[in-house]
């Protein structure tokens, strides 16, 4: 898992230069729809961070079937194994009725099934858990859209703070050790907070939980009246954010304070948006890496999920 974490900066190189060459007839789209399950459904949330809701109108189908959202703007089927099975009932509910569709994968049988339906495909690399291909697969989201004329013309960052986030993911771990890890962000960086979430759950086998303000300053921060839990927080800051939202984490951090959780702030870099995002993502995975490794579990495997699918099958 290391090098997974490690090769995020190539990752971005390798996903604009996929991207970058898939063609389609896609300008003037001003919704999107992302179809995806799981790590293939984050580079949609990457897209709605990155871009914001004034440049273009981004959902998340996470779910099997068909969508009413479907019949508008361009699908992008995402899944990073190619045999997610929610990912491929709602593409085949896409292709059945001739709706614009393009897919992502490292192969299974959304790749054949585009082949077979002359879907535009862009194939990524195997060897990767789609989790950990998220700087991949969002550079190859943001690349197509971009060089397609969906959204402004991107160029692909010169990120390289490897040292700096694994620095900090590591220290992070050590406070988030045997609490419950609540991830604070603005909607703005709802990607970062997301992604803290959901790689202590995945990797370090522990809860954890996220939210983004301004909604939580209407509902959970009253749950801080009975601390029914042992917790621990974090707080994504960005000096991007509004005056008013930087105004209410600086409130919600005192609020926790006084209610006696620990708080923890990991600041991102004044760096181009893509950089900014990728960094506070990275940081959340070499947090959750470290946390593993003070847990005594495996990063990598996820036995629970496949015991789940296996059931389920």
């Amino acid at each position: 898992m290391r090098s997974m974490i490690s090769s995020f900066n190539s990752q971005i190189t390798e996903g604009f230069e996929i991207g970058g060459r898939l063609k389609l007839d896609a300008a003037g789209h001003e919704i999107i729809n992302i179809i995806g399950m799981g790590g293939s459904a984050l580079p949609g949330e990457f897209l709605k961070s990155l871009i914001g809701p004034a440049e273009l109108h981004i959902n998340i189908h996470r779910n099997c079937g068909y969508s009413k959202a479907f019949e508008q703007g361009l699908n992008i089927c995402i899944s990073y194994s190619g045999n997610t099975e929610e990912t491929l009932d709602a593409f085949s509910s896409i292709i059945g009725r001739g709706y614009d569709c393009v897919a992502i994968s490292s192969g299974g049988r959304l790749e054949q099934e585009a082949i077979d339906n002359g879907i535009p495909f862009a194939k990524v690399r195997e060897g990767l858990v789609p989790r950990l291909a998220l700087p991949l697969m969002s550079s190859v989201l943001v690349s197509l859209l971009a060089s397609n004329g969906v959204i402004a013309r991107t160029r692909p960052p010169n990120y390289n703070a490897n040292n700096e986030t694994e620095r900090i993911g590591e220290a992070l771990s050590e406070p988030l050790h045997k609490k419950i890890p609540l991830f604070y962000s603005s909607q703005r960086n709802r990607i970062v907070s997301l992604a803290g979430k959901i790689a202590v759950n995945e990797n370090s086998k522990s809860q954890a939980f996220y939210n983004v303000m301004p909604e939580l300053n209407h509902n959970e921060m009253n749950g801080f009246e009975v601390l029914n839990g042992s917790y621990s927080a974090v707080l994504i800051k960005d000096q991007g954010d509004s005056g008013r939202n930087k105004e209410r984490i600086k409130l919600t951090e005192e609020l926790l304070t006084r209610k006696n959780v620990p708080v923890h702030s990991v600041e991102l870099p004044d760096a181009d948006r893509f950089s900014q995002l990728i960094f506070g993502i990275q940081a959340m995975f070499w947090a959750s890496y470290f946390l593993s490794e003070r847990y005594g579990v495996d990063a990598m495997n996820v036995p629970v999920v496949d015991w789940f699918k296996k059931s389920l099958s």
